[in-house]
């Protein structure tokens, strides 16, 4: 997992939606790619793996998930409290009071859970209910700011939402995220001298745009990222590939290159 450390806020979002203000909003079966394309890197897998769960030690404390929700960044904690308002009484609303402990500190700490929470999270993972959590959670903090970025400077393909998408789950999708989305955006159209909205290229302005999240993978200003995003390169040179070979309808069978190689052929949550 190489998302970034920030605290976030489902505050920040008010919730994926897919048609009105974003009018650039990709249809159901695209955002089921989508999901799929950030199993892949996030998990080597080709669908949403609701029950992972490890330790990688990057600052992040347990990661576990689809998105690989953090301990120490409040995302987790979002997603369960949301899960206890669901299903109260559910096996991991014991946790809460940690979680939250774990995130207002930004701890990484995976001691004070205990040694029973990973075996927890796989017995919620198997919950239909708290799949969909995770999806919703996962939307409404990433997607959405994705969305509503591609509106405003008028992205309007799949693979272009996509890079937004990809860009705010593990950089940041606030104005304040030093390697964020809104931060690479803002410097593509500073390079590009416009956005697809001032009538740039969109594909041409979307390859300045995974360049310049490169230059930030490699040197990134986020603390405790200097080691793990300079490996991480490969999501946008895999996502460049995409629109090098024509690919930004996002449309099954999908192969995601750049040493991912696997193949989205049905994709699903």
């Amino acid at each position: 997992m190489k998302r970034y450390l920030a605290p976030v806020s489902l505050a920040l979002a008010a919730g994926l939606v897919l048609t009105g203000a974003a009018s650039a909003a990709p249809d159901k079966t695209t955002v089921f790619m989508m999901d799929d394309i950030t199993a892949v890197f996030e998990q080597g897998a080709n669908a949403p793996q609701y029950g992972n769960i490890e330790n990688d030690k990057d600052g992040c404390g347990w990661t576990a998930g689809w998105i690989g929700f953090c301990t120490a960044t409040g995302d987790m904690l979002e997603l369960v409290e949301k899960y206890n308002k669901a299903k109260p009484g559910n096996v991991l609303e014991k946790y809460t009071p940690t979680l939250r402990k774990l995130a207002d500190s930004g701890s990484d700490s995976v001691k004070e859970l205990g040694s029973k929470f990973p075996g927890d999270w796989k017995t919620a993972a198997k919950d239909k209910s708290f799949q969909q959590l995770q999806i919703k959670v996962g939307h409404d903090m990433y997607l959405t700011p994705a969305l509503t970025m591609a509106s405003k400077i008028g992205i309007k393909t799949n693979l272009g939402i996509e890079n937004l998408f990809d860009t705010a789950l593990m950089m940041g999708p606030g104005a304040g995220d030093c390697d964020g989305m809104p931060k690479i955006v803002k410097e593509t159209t500073a390079a590009a001298g416009g956005t697809p909205a001032s009538g740039k290229n969109e594909k041409a302005w979307l390859k300045t745009y995974n360049e310049i999240r490169v230059k930030h993978m490699k040197k990134p200003c986020t603390p405790g990222r200097e080691n793990d995003w300079p490996q991480a390169v490969d999501r946008s040179e895999a996502l460049q590939k995409l629109s090098d070979t024509g690919k930004q309808d996002l449309r099954a069978p999908l192969t995601i290159g750049a040493g991912y190689d696997i193949t989205i052929t049905n994709p699903h949550d």
